[in-house]
């Protein structure tokens, strides 16, 4: 083998290797995240906003991360900080170019103290301090044998395997996503519109419940108003019922009471 021959095989056993920790720290975070949200939520809930089980935000935080810190990974305190700003910028790209590309802000820290825009929150941004301590002392290493291991045992094929499910997860969802503002606009605006037709007729009534869900009450009796409606996807329903915090630009309409309409349609034209 000629130096040439070498270098251009260390690179790319380099570039393997940092495919693979993107992919093992994209699954490490949806595991976390996900494993949170389902706590919340006391049932398992996928908070990714890909249907496979890894959230692309965190492998590309924690390759920036270990990239970064390599020559102060022996430093708690630098690694701490630089671990936690580094994130924190990520967050607020990711989360700004996400409302601008799809109509909606994924996640909202604006009730937190300390917040920017509502994107990123110095809490949270000391959590993730701890978090990159945490994984670069204590997980990383157990990460770094299996991709060693997969990277000798079977070369390219895992990771090559992973890009090609992940792109295709990628472009099915954001097909879906694609048409995700306009339908949820719809709803949004059929459940406004009924609210403010019901709301003259319960004015007198005193009870609070009836009146939050008079509306959902009148769909169910009137078939032919939510034929009308679009249905929407399994992957759009997934985004509305994962992200707690989900704010849809295109409607004032929360997105509890969308899934609560397209539930009702969805089970409606299933019986037919």
């Amino acid at each position: 083998m000629t130096a040439q021959q070498l270098h251009l095989f260390n690179l790319e056993q380099q570039c393997l290797t940092w495919l693979l920790y993107f992919f093992a720290y994209g699954v490490v975070g949806w595991l976390w995240e996900s494993g949170y949200v389902s706590v919340k939520k006391h049932h398992w809930t996928n908070s990714g906003f890909l249907i496979g089980p890894i959230i692309p935000i965190y492998g590309f935080s924690m390759m920036a991360v270990l990239a970064a810190i390599e020559p102060f990974e022996h430093n708690i305190l630098i690694l701490y900080f630089a671990g936690a700003i580094l994130i924190t910028i990520i967050e607020y790209v990711t989360s700004w170019g996400m409302e601008k590309l799809f109509h909606a802000r994924w996640w909202d820290y604006s009730d937190m103290p300390l917040n920017l825009n509502g994107r990123v929150a110095i809490p949270v941004s000391l959590f993730w301090g701890i978090g990159v301590v945490f994984i670069v002392k204590v997980i990383h290493p157990f990460i770094a044998q299996i991709v060693e291991h997969l990277t000798l045992s079977y070369g390219n094929f895992v990771a090559i395997a992973m890009l090609a499910l992940m792109t295709f997860d990628l472009g099915f969802t954001v097909a879906n996503v694609a048409a995700f503002g306009a339908a949820t606009k719809r709803i949004g605006e059929a459940i406004e519109s009924k609210k403010s037709e019901l709301r003259t007729r319960l004015e007198a009534s005193t009870d609070k419940l009836q009146q939050e869900l008079a509306w959902l009450e009148d769909y169910r009796e009137h078939p032919h108003e939510r034929e009308q409606l679009p249905r929407l996807t399994y992957v759009q329903r997934r985004l509305l019922k994962s992200f707690p915090s989900l704010k849809l630009n295109t409607t004032v309409t929360s997105p509890k009471d969308i899934v609560k309409l397209s539930d009702l349609v969805r089970r409606r034209k299933s019986k037919k």
